[in-house]
C-alpha cells in the first residue's frame, strides 16, 4: 500500500511537471470573404533568423481549417511569447502571404482581415496590441505614403515616426527574445548598422536581452559583416568568369547563306 501510494506521487510529479508554465492561447480569425473556405493556413514560429535552418525546421506547428470566412485555433504555450507568420497553405494561392506577423502569448487573440490587400489588425493580448499599434499601423501608413510617390516631408515623418515606434516595441519587449530577435536581426545586419544613427538604440535593445540571445544575435551580426567582405573581394573574380563565360554557336543549315552566333 504505501509503495503504491509512492508511485501515485510520482506520477502526480511528473504530470505537474509537464504540464508546469504552460499556458492557453485561442486564435479567432476573420477573412474578408468565403475564398478560403475549406482550405488551411499555416501557422508557422517566426522567431528565426537567416541561417538558423535547424530551427526553421520546426518552425511548423499546425494547420488551421478555414470556415464560412472564418479560423478558430487553440493551443498550449510551452515557451515565452514568440512572433508567428500566418499564411495560405492552398496551391497557388499565396492571398495571406503579406506579412501576416502577430505574437503566439497567453489569452484571446483576435486576427481581422478587412481586405486582402490589408496587413490585418491584431488585438486581444497585451504584447499584440502593441505589436498592432507600434509595428503594423505604422508601416500601414509608411506604405500608404508611398503608394502615393510621396517623398514629401509627410512621407519622411511617417518613415520616421514608425522607426521609433518599432524601437520603442522591441525595447520593452527585449525581456522576450522570440518576440523581437527577427525584427532586429535587420537592424544589425551588415557594416552599414553601425552607420546608422539609431545603432546605439539597437545596442540599448540587446543590453536588455538575456545573454544567451544577446550573444547569438553579435554573432548573427559579426557573420553578416564578414559575408560582406567575402562578397566584395570575390566579385572581380565572379564577374570575370561571368564575362568569359563559353558560348553556344548556333550553325544554320548550309542551304541558309548565315549563320547566328547566341549567348547562353
Amino acid at each position: 500500500m504505501k509503495y503504491s501510494s509512492i508511485l501515485l506521487i510520482i506520477a502526480f510529479v511528473s504530470i505537474a511537471q509537464q504540464f508546469y508554465g504552460q499556458e492557453k492561447y485561442t486564435i479567432w480569425g476573420e477573412l474578408p470573404d468565403h475564398s478560403l473556405d475549406n482550405s488551411y493556413l499555416r501557422l508557422v514560429n517566426n522567431s528565426a533568423i537567416g541561417q538558423e535552418y535547424e530551427r526553421m525546421k520546426h518552425s511548423f506547428i499546425d494547420s488551421i481549417l478555414v470556415v464560412d470566412g472564418k479560423f478558430h485555433y487553440e493551443g498550449v504555450l510551452s515557451q515565452k511569447p514568440f512572433l508567428a507568420y500566418l499564411s495560405s497553405a492552398r496551391t497557388g494561392r499565396n492571398i495571406l502571404d503579406l506579412g501576416l506577423y502577430f505574437i503566439v502569448e497567453p489569452g484571446n487573440i483576435h486576427i481581422r482581415i478587412a481586405n486582402w490587400a490589408d496587413k490585418g489588425i491584431v488585438s486581444g493580448t497585451p504584447i499584440n496590441d502593441d505589436y498592432n499599434r507600434c509595428i503594423i499601423e505604422q508601416q500601414k501608413k509608411v506604405d500608404r505614403e508611398r503608394s502615393l510617390q510621396n517623398r514629401s516631408a509627410s512621407f519622411r515623418d511617417a518613415y520616421i515616426h514608425a522607426n521609433e515606434c518599432r524601437l520603442f516595441f522591441l525595447e520593452k519587449y527585449a525581456q522576450y527574445p522570440d518576440v523581437v530577435r527577427f525584427h532586429l536581426s535587420f537592424l544589425l545586419n551588415g557594416r552599414r548598422a553601425s552607420k546608422d544613427p539609431d545603432f546605439p538604440k539597437y545596442l540599448r535593445i540587446l543590453d536588455r536581452m538575456p545573454k544567451a540571445d544577446r550573444d547569438i544575435l553579435l554573432a548573427w551580426r559579426d557573420y553578416t559583416i564578414k559575408r560582406e567582405e567575402y562578397r566584395e573581394k570575390t566579385k572581380p573574380l565572379l564577374d570575370s568568369i561571368r564575362d568569359n563565360a563559353p558560348r553556344f554557336i548556333e550553325t544554320i543549315p548550309s542551304s541558309s547563306s548565315s549563320t547566328t552566333i547566341k549567348n547562353e
